[in-house]
């Protein structure tokens, strides 16, 4: 049957008449409204048909009847009678849908309404919008304009900053006690630092530091634990820029403790392998898998009284394609063992940047022969001579060079727990290059480089909105790789199409759901969501 073409009512919103050169008036109705890359107010618009010049009423076309009407066949002569009220809003839902749906399966939804009953939906709203639009909370109310977020109302910046400052430490710290409580106890736990610059001098924890970014600002150090099985964060602990990474571990296992933290196992990274450390990790008998560092003496000892006999077919790790040996040691008083590989690949590796270092210690050395200034690290691999008559002269010690060779390629991982082959140490290390990844998208992902905040109470709400933001965004990002179907995607790609979803939302408050791509479709299937899920979900917020 043919589209008919009869004048329906104009609808009275979101209108827009653009005149053609033949007199025709086209008319467009606004989809979405919202601002672009460069913060500008731009439009997604569709033709919906021609203005009647002597009515005033609209000639529609088949776009028209696809966002007001159900499909054409159910249309005939009653089409003006039959019509639904005209669209009042129409706005992204995807986002908002699949976000909503990771923290009711993480549980994350459910500790949020027992810790702030009266405020958890402004707070995962606002987790929300970080993790779609960054932290940069000046356009939130723009993005509440062109999302469906029917959980929670609208809010603008300055009522996120009230949001934030009303976050009181004592609700956080029953928040992490009851997400604690729900993380496997089995898993590994994995400690990772990043810092946080700022611009505002009422922060009064942000000191000068070791600055990640090389930045020439004042910084906070937040130190968090990951679910190294889960890949899901678990706890963070915010402190003064100044103090060292390595000296903080031991207070934030002790306040993790107390948030329930027990018979905690952890994978460290090699910078917090200290004495300090590992005598308190031994005192309390926790697990852990740490990296024992290339230029410590006694790694290279265990390496040169070990390497011969570690490229044996028995020692083979077919999974990682390495060699491995176990030995036992005394480490700081007590007993560990140091898991000692070889691996090929490093070695190449190792040798081609062993060789760069020495062409560029001699090219230093030729320059520095004229001024006669020799450090230390230019005699580590050359034997540099300067008799009493100034004259300079420098050669390669092959002995040193050959010595540094030989231990190419291999490396120490080290682990108290005697249980665990070489092969599930590697693993486990090796799972905490996924977290270091994950946890730097609070920075870069979260767009956490700045702080952008003023006060400190401002400031401790607002990194604990980020951290509820960061666990959806590893829970989705786990998901989306996990599934063979999506694991190619980018979680931006992913947030991208999820954004295209939109609902229909009529003058009578009747809903619907415009039609899905394939893509998105399976994008939704990989976070176990259905169509009709979906729309199920939405309803009972």
């Amino acid at each position: 049957m043919a589209l008919r073409s009869e004048p329906v009512p104009m609808p009275e919103k979101r209108i827009t008449f653009k005149p053609n050169s033949n007199g025709s008036v086209y008319v467009y109705y606004t989809l979405r409204a919202y601002r672009n890359k460069d913060g500008k107010p731009t439009s997604d618009e569709a033709s919906i048909g021609k203005k009647d010049l002597d009515t005033g009423m609209l000639i529609p076309n088949r776009r028209y009847f696809e966002l007001f009407q159900g499909p054409p066949e159910m249309r005939g002569a009653k089409t003006t009678a039959m019509l639904k009220p005209a669209p009042s809003r129409i706005a992204s839902c995807g986002n908002a849908y699949a976000l909503m749906e990771a923290a009711t399966m993480t549980g994350l939804r459910g500790a949020l309404e027992e810790c702030f009953p009266g405020a958890w939906d402004k707070i995962l709203a606002a987790a929300f919008y970080m993790l779609c639009e960054g932290n940069v909370m000046m356009y939130i109310n723009d993005w509440f304009d062109e999302t469906d977020v029917p959980f929670a109302d609208q809010m603008d910046d300055q009522q996120c900053s009230r949001l934030f400052a009303s976050i009181a430490y004592d609700e956080r710290v029953k928040f992490f006690k009851k997400w604690v409580a729900l993380r496997s106890e089995s898993e590994y736990i994995a400690y990772d630092v990043t810092s946080v610059s700022t611009y505002s001098k009422g922060v009064d924890i942000a000191e000068w530091g070791y600055n990640r970014d090389s930045e020439k600002l004042p910084q906070v150090n937040i130190g968090m634990f990951y679910g190294a099985e889960s890949f899901l964060p678990v706890c963070y602990s915010v402190y003064n820029g100044s103090v060292p990474d390595k000296s903080h571990l031991v207070f934030m296992m002790g306040e993790a403790e107390k948030l329930g933290v027990s018979s905690a196992r952890f994978v460290l990274d090699r910078g917090f392998m200290v004495e300090g450390n590992i005598r308190y990790m031994a005192e309390k008998k926790h697990v852990y898998v740490t990296a024992y560092p290339g230029n410590f003496v006694e790694a290279k000892k265990i390496i040169d009284e070990n390497k011969g006999d570690i490229r044996k077919a028995a020692n083979r790790v077919s999974r990682f394609d390495v060699y491995a040996k176990p030995v036992d040691i005394g480490l700081y008083g007590h007993k560990a063992k140091a898991h000692i590989y070889f691996d090929a690949e490093k070695q190449a590796l190792d040798e081609k940047e062993l060789y760069a270092h020495i062409e560029r210690l001699s090219a230093d050395l030729e320059k520095i022969g004229k001024s006669k200034r020799v450090s230390r690290k230019h005699t580590e691999y050359f034997k540099v001579v300067q008799d009493k008559q100034e004259k300079f002269s420098f050669a390669p010690d092959n002995e040193k060079i050959d010595k540094r060779l030989s231990r190419a390629g291999f490396f120490i991982l080290i682990s108290n727990d005697e249980i665990l082959s070489s092969e599930e140490v590697l693993r486990i290390y090796r799972g905490k290059d996924v977290i270091e990844k994950n946890f730097d998208q609070f920075k870069n992902g979260l767009d956490f480089k700045r702080l952008r905040t003023h006060v400190n109470r401002t400031t401790d709400g607002k990194i604990f909105v980020g951290f509820l933001a960061l666990i959806l965004r590893s829970f989705l990002l786990n998901k989306i790789k996990s599934n063979p179907e999506t694991k190619h995607l980018t979680l931006e790609k992913v947030l991208i199409e999820l954004r295209k979803i939109r609902t229909v939302t009529f003058e009578d408050l009747s809903r619907i759901l415009m039609p899905l791509t394939k893509l998105q479709k399976t994008i939704l299937k990989s976070i176990n969501i259905t169509p009709k899920k979906l729309i199920d979900s939405f309803a009972k917020n």
